[in-house]
């Protein structure tokens, strides 16, 4: 079966906007049918332009999903380009206009004739009422190929698609799986240099590469036989530096460590400025094992919170693998917690020496029984980037030190 999409609006063109609603269906489509889509489109809101569009998917498409343009104002008219298309007439559907009547008189709103535009639909469609919004969702047939029109907002396509579309797409083709694993502190050509030599042995296998900084995901699709040997097989080659697969996530990844071993850990962060703490509470039940984090960021905060001295600042600077030791000790020390962790660097545009230059990054992790470990990277790029590489680069230490 070949499946596009289509999303209308000139939002999507001058990048006022993300289309996330395309990566959702595309998504839902390869997890509930194993299908993907063949060829996406985005197409402004000039109405020969989606009429055009539409015929030419029309011509090469078993399935079509076209998104935006349902809305009450003047520059929504997918449906009118639908109806042109077809060589069909809009007609105003009944349900549709009470639906929307119903919605705007439990709101207390007055119902406009721009909002009545939502219910005209090309002749012959099937209509879906929206549960999520006034505008309704459409079947229609234009030659070969099945299109599914659906509004823009976020909220009412997800419905839709789950409601109305996902349900109508079978395969005939053999089922597939999407497996990913994910790695961090490898860049994407050295990941494939690992496992390149496994194409041989799956040659139905497709082995794909997403580089989602400071992480490099690997990619198998195929049988789900074939996949999950792949998987296996990567895995070995990968080794440490795989964190995860699917969802999870390196900041869980770290949790789920802590919470295994049932101890707490305290942060000190210095150039993230809070960056990891916020990554480590975005996990669900993250208070089970973090106690606190403090942004140490100026030389009197590191010496007050986190019990860095001042004969260490004056002999080796605030950026140096012993303030980064006596932070992450200290932080360890006033919480009275199992591990302490710091991070401390020149995230730029200014700072950096000679020996250590912008981009430098001092990592420390202090635990249990004596365990220390201290680490030097060092970042050429921009600030934005050296602090999100620098914070998952403490939490990679913090994994790897969880699992020694």
């Amino acid at each position: 079966m070949r499946i596009e999409t289509i999303a209308t609006g000139d939002e999507l063109l001058t990048g006022l906007i993300a289309d996330t609603n395309s990566t959702y269906f595309q998504q839902q489509l390869l997890e509930k049918r194993g299908l993907t889509v063949r060829w996406s489109a985005v197409v402004r809101d000039l109405r020969e332009d989606i009429v055009e569009a539409l015929r030419a998917a029309s011509a090469r498409a078993d399935a079509v999903l076209v998104s935006g343009g349902l809305g009450p104002t003047a520059d929504d008219f997918t449906a009118e380009c639908a109806a042109k298309a077809a060589g069909v007439e809009l007609v105003e559907h009944a349900g549709a206009v009470a639906h929307i009547r119903e919605r705007f008189h439990k709101r207390g709103l007055e119902v406009t004739a721009n909002n009545l535009k939502q219910a005209l639909v090309p002749k012959g469609a099937e209509v879906v009422l929206n549960a999520e919004g006034s505008a309704p969702g459409f079947v229609l047939r234009i030659g070969r190929c099945t299109f599914f029109f659906v509004p823009g907002v976020p909220r009412e396509y997800r419905w839709l698609v789950d409601t109305m579309v996902l349900p109508r797409l079978a395969s005939g083709e053999a089922p597939r799986t999407l497996a990913v694993i994910k790695t961090t502190g490898i860049v994407e050509s050295k990941l494939e240099a690992l496992v390149a030599p496994l194409y041989p042995k799956y040659p139905n296998v497709t082995f794909g590469y997403r580089t989602h900084p400071p992480e490099n995901h690997l990619k198998l699709l195929g049988a789900p036989a074939d996949v999950e040997a792949a998987r296996r097989d990567s895995l070995a080659l990968i080794g440490e530096l795989a964190f995860g697969e699917g969802d999870e996530t390196l900041a869980g990844a770290v949790g789920a460590l802590l919470l295994e071993r049932k101890q707490r850990l305290a942060l000190a962060e210095s150039c993230t400025g809070g960056l990891v703490a916020a990554e480590l509470t975005s996990v669900p039940g993250a208070s089970a094992w973090l106690e606190s984090s403090a942004v140490t960021y100026t030389e009197s905060a590191k010496q007050r919170w986190a019990g860095v001295t001042a004969q260490a600042l004056a002999e080796h600077t605030a950026v140096s693998e012993v303030v980064a030791h006596q932070m992450a000790s200290g932080v360890r020390a006033a919480a009275q917690v199992e591990w302490g962790a710091s991070v401390t660097g020149y995230a730029g545009p200014g700072g950096g020496t000679q020996k250590d230059p912008v981009g430098t990054v001092y990592l420390a992790v202090v635990g249990p029984g004596g365990f220390e470990r201290v680490a030097r990277h060092s970042f050429p790029f921009d600030r934005d980037r050296v602090r999100r590489a620098a914070a998952w680069a403490l939490m990679d230490l913090l994994r790897r030190s969880l699992k020694a």
